[in-house]
């Protein structure tokens, strides 16, 4: 294969199929290049990658898509969580708050019932020790009367062997026990002597006492 002086230097083919490379002036023996990619191949190339690059946007966009949905579930999960746990602590509390109530509410009965109880049984030992003192005062009342009928016997004024007893009751509806009477009408009956049928004659005697200042007065019964 002859080339004209006017060729320019580049590949040229020969008859076999081959290329050689033309300098100018001579052919030179070097080994032929690699043959390019066409123009399709490099087009099929190119829609390649593109479509790699868009299916990896696709799968980066579903993936982060799925990492976000996932994260998104996560935290609504952990809100529920830490929600949960919120209102079981705010229950607990409530409970707890419920009880301690019931219990400083128990204690306050308790210790409101406890007063009413010790105030009725100071009440009620006042109250005794009122009618002790009361019954005490009718027995000073009687020892009083004793002692006056005693010197009446003597002095002739009554009559009888002795006087073997004296005994007072409250008389007009009076109650030496009921502690509303400021005052007690008392009739006492002094015994001096003991009839055949095993009853007694005597004088009655009489006495008002007054309760709020523990006096009172004694002596005959009025005819």
């Amino acid at each position: 294969m002859n080339q004209g002086p006017s060729s320019p230097p580049g590949w040229y083919p020969t008859p076999d199929g081959h290329q050689r490379y033309w300098d100018g002036g001579q052919w030179l023996a070097i080994p032929p290049p690699e043959p390019g990619p066409g123009p399709s191949k490099r087009r099929r190339t190119i829609v390649l990658f593109v479509a790699t690059l868009v299916l990896a946007a696709i799968v980066g966009g579903g993936l982060a898509l799925l990492l976000e949905q996932r994260e998104a579930r996560q935290e609504a999960a952990e809100a529920s969580a830490a929600a949960a746990s919120a209102a079981e602590e705010s229950r607990q509390a409530a409970e707890e708050e419920s009880a301690r109530a019931a219990e400083e509410s128990a204690s306050a009965a308790a210790a409101e019932q406890a007063s009413t109880e010790a105030a009725a049984r100071e009440e009620a030992a006042q109250e005794d020790a009122a009618r002790q003192w009361r019954n005490d005062v009718v027995e000073e009342i009687e020892a009083a009367i004793q002692t006056m009928a005693e010197g009446d016997l003597e002095d002739g004024l009554i009559g009888g062997d002795e006087v073997s007893d004296v005994s007072c009751s409250p008389v007009a509806g009076g109650s030496v026990g009921d502690l509303d009477q400021e005052t007690t009408a008392v009739q006492c009956f002094a015994s001096t002597e003991e009839n055949d049928d095993g009853t007694w004659s005597g004088y009655y005697y009489e006495s008002t006492v007054n309760w709020t200042t523990g006096e009172y007065t004694y002596g005959p019964a009025q005819q």
